[in-house]
């Protein structure tokens, strides 16, 4: 299937009209698995003046339901795709991709299985550092393919008398602002990072935050990691004076590289209605689900100046404040507890899982380990403009306050009616019932019999 329903392809070159005053050219440069451009993604216009369109992933589980297996095997490709450039070596990965790119489950399962066992014999001592929110998921998976690692992912949480040990922008986003939550001492090395991103479209937020680190914690070697890469000749020219300039190694590895090109007008607002509609009719049964005893509460940072306290109901597993290269395999054994039990609720029919935010890898390796006919991907802070016809990447969407915290929305896509029988709702900390009631009425309009909120803390406030 084509992109868009009004897409043009040509060799290295293809063009897509989004809406009518929109329109986006690529020009493909590097595509080294040879993966169909299909496959990676579709377009959708957003509404944001800084940025007028968005390349949907098809691989990440953020905005597009996927088997939960995908994005795993996304990371591990990447993970590999590094090992492959950081020794110089060809290797044939092309059992891996045709894996990879199966559309069949058990074909799909055995493919991500192998390529883990080939991983095993790569080791590296990097710390890896992902980007919130899209990239949590994609940037722990990364760590889960690389023996010896540690990992973070950045964050919009602000938590009070938490000093973040680093702070950057992302500048096109919806919401700039990035920090880091670890510790102090998590960044104090020489070790090589490597940041992990979905795209990479003019290389300004990996400058900003590769600026800050080196800034605080110099060293020598610095390698982003992305689905996409988007960066002009000019885009590159500036990573390498600055590389030079700070005397270090910067090294970029993508799926896909190319140089697009926008015209048109972006969207400020979108005539889309994104309210939920109240629905008497159906009943919806509601079972919460409390998985804590699987997951260590994170009650305390440390740092040069002191304990800081986190507030309740963050768990330590995601990855916010730092992943040690041990904690990997306790990690995945929690997972597979979790989705032992989760496994055991389940009705026979189809279940959608959803993530919360920058909450995406924990749930997401828990739904690839509740059996068949499982579905996964998350909610997001960012506003896409939904229009339902063919090829266009976000065809419904809904929004609603945050369950855990109101001040912030939150946007759920491409969530079909009759499809699922049952909603697993992924959520951190412990939340009120009337913070779920969007959820609720929700499953109502998409005809979900069965909603499970599976919480990572204590529970609900007042079930």
């Amino acid at each position: 299937m084509k992109n868009t329903a009004t897409s043009t392809y040509s060799p290295n070159k293809e063009t897509y009209m989004i809406m009518n005053n929109m329109k986006v050219e690529l020009q493909i440069k590097d595509n080294p698995f040879q993966l169909p451009l299909e496959a990676l993604f579709t377009m959708a216009a957003r509404v944001n003046k800084k940025r007028a369109f968005l390349f949907v992933s098809n691989l990440l589980g953020k905005h597009v339901p996927v088997h939960p297996i995908v994005p795993l095997f996304t990371s591990g490709l990447l993970a590999l795709h590094y090992f492959q450039e950081k020794e110089g070596k060809s290797m044939d990965l092309t059992d891996v991709v045709e894996d990879y790119l199966s559309n069949e489950p058990e074909r799909l399962h055995q493919g991500y299985m192998a390529l883990r066992e080939r991983l095993k014999s790569y080791e590296t001592d990097a710390i890896i550092i992902g980007f919130a929110e899209t990239a949590t998921a994609l940037g722990h998976g990364v760590y889960d393919g690389m023996e010896g690692s540690s990992y973070v992912h950045t964050t919009r949480e602000e938590i009070p008398d938490v000093e973040p040990v680093l702070t950057f922008e992302e500048e096109h986003s919806h919401a700039v602002d990035q920090r880091c939550l670890a510790n102090e001492e998590f960044l104090a090395t020489n070790q090589p990072v490597i940041l992990v991103d979905d795209e990479i479209s003019t290389g300004k937020t990996a400058l900003n935050i590769i600026d800050d680190i080196h800034t605080k914690h110099p060293r020598k070697d610095y390698t982003i990691l992305s689905i996409l890469d988007w960066r002009t000749e000019e885009h590159r020219e500036a990573f390498s004076r600055y590389a030079a300039e700070m005397e270090i190694n910067i090294h970029c590895y993508s799926l896909l590289s190319g140089v697009m090109s926008f015209e048109g007008e972006s969207l400020s607002t979108s005539s889309y209605d994104y309210e939920i509609p109240n629905d008497t009719s159906e009943q919806v049964k509601v079972n919460w689900i409390d998985l804590s005893s699987w997951f260590r509460s994170e009650d305390c940072l440390s740092s040069e100046q002191g304990n800081s306290s986190v507030e309740p109901g963050y768990i330590h597993e995601t990855g916010r404040f730092g992943l040690a290269a041990q904690e990997r395999d306790s990690i995945e054994a929690a997972c597979q507890s979790a989705g032992d039990q989760l496994k055991l609720t389940r009705t026979e029919g189809s279940a959608l899982c959803l993530g919360t935010g920058e909450l995406m890898y924990i749930p997401m390796k828990i739904a690839s380990m509740m059996g068949e006919d499982v579905h996964y991907h998350s909610s997001t802070r960012s506003p896409i403009h939904p229009i339902d016809k063919e090829g266009y990447a976000i065809r419904n969407g809904c929004c609603y306050a945050n369950p855990e915290d109101s001040r912030v929305l939150h946007y759920l896509y491409n969530i079909p009616s009759q499809q699922y029988e049952e909603l697993y709702f992924f959520i951190e900390k412990p939340v009120e019932n009337r913070a779920i009631q969007p959820i609720v009425e929700l499953c109502k309009n998409k005809g979900i019999s069965n909603l499970n909120v599976v919480s990572f803390s204590k529970g609900s406030v007042d079930q």
